[in-house]
This record gives structure tokens, C-alpha cells and sequence, in this order.
């Protein structure tokens, strides 16, 4: 399994740009998402904007040398992100996949709300270095990092309950540095999915604004998705993997 490695410059924003705490980098983030809609509103033809349009205006927006490319989405009703890599597993930047238009190949300004939580998810990562950082350490020592990823996704993504007795099930008898190295992933993961869920009302009054029309789909509160208290179980887990890590040095 080829290790992967990061081109800073193609994938985050200058410390200058980004530092903060991570609660200031995620609101950043959202605030940068909106701006962009904001840039690109006006942009949209009959309700259509071109792929090209859409990826000059997000290069702007985030005003960094950040590679990134718009594509076509094999699936006509799927939105969704993944890193961009050269031949050496180098990531260069992010490709955004879209359902476009039969005819024009266009992005439809109907599909605002979904393809904004993906360029929120792109905003969250560019501020946010050591999201990604932690993400790419776990794949490259784990031949079972898909294992590590399926887990977060039933176990801990979204509406999920996070079990103490599975989570503990799963740290199983890894290393410490193995355990915490999966902690952190966990939870930058789960910042950055919670951050997605705060800017959708924020997201929806701009659109709602620009179309001016009623988005009838209401949001979910917060506290469905407890976030708090997973982030409590997976930071009081990795605080004491930590301190005992510590004891076994001296």
C-alpha cells in the first residue's frame, strides 16, 4: 500500500490566513462557505452555472494556490469530495463531484444546499491542517484503515450512539500510539461534521435570500446528533490513553 503525503500549498491556507483555535479556524470556515455563495449567486444562468465558473470563483474565494477540480457525479443524485493525488500519492488538491445537467453539463443552483456542504467540508479541511494531518498518519500505519473508517460511520457519524463498551471493543489491544492516533481522527472527523451541521440554517437563509423563496426542509437540532457527549467519551478516552502512555515512560 503506497504511504500517502501531503502538498501543503495545494491543500491548506497559509498559517497567516487559517491560525486560531480550532473553534476560530471552524467558524472561519463557515464564514468563508457563505462568502462564496455570496461571490457566486450572481454567477448562475437560467438557475445554471458552469463547472468552470463554479471552480474559478471557489479558487478565489479561498484565495490560495489550492488545487482543486469540478467533475461529473456517476451518481445523478449524489454530491461528495475526495482528495486529488499524483502518481506518487502526493495530494495536490480536492475533486468536487456534482450532478450536472443532462444537456449543458452545468450545475443546477436547485442543488445549492447540498453542493455547499461540500465545499463547507472543503472549507473545514483547508483551515484545519491537522484534520486531514491525523487522517492521512492512520492510513498510512493501518492496513485496516477502512475497518477504522466503517466503524466511525456506524458507530459515531451523524444520528449514531457511541458505545463506550464498542469503542473499547475496538482500541482492542492496539498500541497506545495506534489508539490515539484513531482518537484524534475520530474526533477532528466528528468537529468537522458537527461544523457542517451548524452552518445549515446560515446556509439555508442565504440561499433562501438569493432565490427568494422557503426552503420547506427544516433542520435538525444539534443535540439529535449528541455531539457533546461523543466528544466527551472519545476526549476522556484519549486523555487517559495519554496519561497512561506517560507512566509507562518513566
Amino acid at each position: 500500500m503506497a504511504k500517502l503525503s501531503i502538498n501543503k500549498n495545494k491543500i491548506f491556507l497559509p498559517l497567516s490566513v487559517s491560525k486560531g483555535t480550532t473553534k476560530e479556524r471552524l467558524q472561519k470556515a463557515r464564514l468563508l462557505n457563505l462568502k462564496f455563495f455570496d461571490n457566486i449567486k450572481d454567477e448562475f444562468v437560467d438557475r445554471e452555472i458552469k463547472p468552470s465558473t463554479f471552480k474559478r470563483i471557489l479558487k478565489k474565494t479561498a484565495g490560495s494556490k489550492i488545487g482543486l477540480e469540478v467533475f461529473e457525479s456517476l451518481d445523478n443524485k449524489k454530491n461528495y469530495t475526495s482528495l486529488m493525488a499524483n502518481e506518487n500519492g502526493k495530494l495536490n488538491g480536492y475533486a468536487f463531484y456534482f450532478p450536472l445537467t443532462p444537456l449543458s453539463n452545468n450545475i443546477r443552483q436547485s442543488n445549492a444546499m447540498n453542493f455547499l456542504k461540500e465545499t463547507q467540508k472543503f472549507f473545514n479541511s483547508i483551515f484545519n491542517p491537522k484534520f486531514l494531518t491525523r487522517e492521512i498518519k492512520v492510513f498510512n500505519k493501518n492496513k485496516n484503515s477502512t475497518k477504522i473508517g466503517r466503524f466511525y460511520l456506524d458507530n459515531i457519524a451523524e444520528k449514531q450512539v457511541l458505545k463506550p463498551e464498542k469503542l473499547d471493543k475496538f482500541l482492542g489491544s492496539k498500541k497506545n500510539e495506534d489508539k490515539i492516533n484513531i482518537l484524534q481522527f475520530f474526533r477532528y472527523k466528528l468537529l468537522s461534521e458537527k461544523n457542517i451541521h451548524q452552518a445549515e440554517p446560515q446556509i439555508k437563509k442565504h440561499i433562501e435570500k438569493a432565490d427568494n423563496l422557503k426552503i420547506l426542509t427544516k433542520s435538525d437540532d444539534l443535540e439529535v446528533y449528541q455531539y457533546d457527549e461523543k466528544l466527551s467519551l472519545l476526549n476522556n478516552k484519549l486523555l487517559n490513553i495519554i496519561k497512561q502512555e506517560r507512566e509507562n515512560l518513566k
